[in-house]
């Protein structure tokens, strides 16, 4: 894994970042980007039966939406797209040259708005409208939750679930052994009947949120979090997208659409140069590890993945980059697909990743599996 160190930028000042902070290979032709990310910082999504916060209404904002430090990192994340692109995209919006997506959910509505505004503010161009309001209306597109076929995959996929029931109970069964006592005292304290990885993801997810709002958490929490619950968190991740089938029947849905845009940039089809996704922790997650570039970690509010296409100005070549932007941080990591060089040709791309791709998304899915209750996002 290549460390991209970039120096940080003030991000109070709007003025496009110096060459030499964002510089990009120089061997290198940009053609398409996309970008998804988590959204940002939020108050809960959900509680717990024994929560004491369980009659909180966290105002101003309410439950499981955008706090104004979320605003924030959403605000500036864009700033770090137009300091990044500024060279490639144009300084006045063209709605041909971009395409926005969240999805039906109310903070990543939100966080795809915040980071839109600050990647094309009007200021100093022909859209200029107002000029004590650096800001101009952008549109975007999002599929209502339920029905989400991209970012978070929630059409109904009975494979899907049944090959992660079976991976439970056979490949990480003994990993769920070793922490069967954790999950019975959490179960105990919590009146949350914890029995996945997952369960824990969100109590985890819950405790995080209900600190960062600025509540006191109960004595019981010193003993778990967040060290205990992080360490599980952190591998329900992994568990989900754990072999090629999950991979597919998730992030691998997206890969088909990168590598469909790719090939239609290549061939003149569309006049896209970026594609940007706001999404959810999982977003990141599953996209990721169906690149094969997703390591055991925790996606916080603002993890941010972009895949460069470029042609190679020597040999013509077209191929991928693949970077990951953390939390509150201006440091690109440049994620590698085993088996590739930071420079991934496309052909490279489609056979490495052939297993994590569906051919028919659909019939991949049909089972005779029942669909448990979908919980979040």
């Amino acid at each position: 894994m290549l460390l991209l160190l970039i120096f940080t930028i003030n991000f109070s000042d709007a003025k496009p970042a110096p060459d030499y902070i964002l510089r990009h290979d120089n061997n290198l032709d940009l053609k398409l980007v996309h970008v998804f990310f988590r959204h940002g910082a939020r108050t809960p999504a959900d509680t717990y039966p024994n929560d004491i916060y369980v009659n909180e209404t966290f105002d101003p904002y309410g439950w499981g939406q955008l706090t104004n430090r979320g605003k924030q990192q959403m605000y500036e994340l864009g700033q770090f797209l137009r300091s990044r692109y500024h060279h490639y995209l144009n300084k006045t919006l063209n709605l041909n040259e971009i395409y926005a997506q969240s999805t039906g959910v109310s903070r990543t509505k939100m966080s795809i708005q915040l980071v839109l505004a600050s990647l094309y503010p009007p200021r100093d161009t022909a859209l200029e409208w107002n000029t004590k309001l650096n800001w101009q209306p952008i549109p975007y597109n999002y599929e209502e939750l339920n029905q989400d076929s991209l970012l978070l995959v929630r059409k109904p996929c009975p494979r899907y679930h049944e090959e992660l029931v079976r991976v439970m109970q056979e490949d990480i069964s003994d990993e769920l052994k070793k922490n069967a006592n954790l999950f019975d005292e959490l179960t105990n304290i919590t009146g949350l009947h914890i029995q996945t990885p997952d369960d824990i993801q969100s109590l985890y997810s819950t405790l995080k949120a209900e600190k960062e709002f600025g509540l006191v958490l109960p004595k019981w929490t010193l003993d778990y979090f967040p060290k205990r619950l992080q360490e599980m968190t952190d591998k329900s991740y992994v568990y989900n997208a754990y072999n090629s089938e999950l991979k597919r029947l998730k992030g691998g849905v997206f890969v088909k659409k990168a590598l469909g845009d790719w090939k239609s940039k290549i061939d003149n089809k569309i006049s896209q140069k970026i594609f940007v996704y706001a999404g959810h922790d999982s977003t990141v997650t599953n996209i990721l590890s169906a690149f094969n570039v997703w390591k055991t970690q925790f996606p916080d509010y603002g993890f941010t993945g972009i895949l460069e296409l470029s042609q190679h100005k020597k040999t013509k070549q077209y191929g991928i980059e693949i970077f990951l932007k953390k939390t509150n941080k201006i440091e690109l990591t440049q994620l590698i697909i085993p088996g590739c060089s930071r420079f991934c040709e496309l052909s490279r791309v489609e056979e490495l990743l052939k297993e994590n791709i569906p051919n028919d998304w659909n019939a991949e899915c049909e089972s005779g599996f029942t669909v448990p209750p979908l919980s979040g996002p």
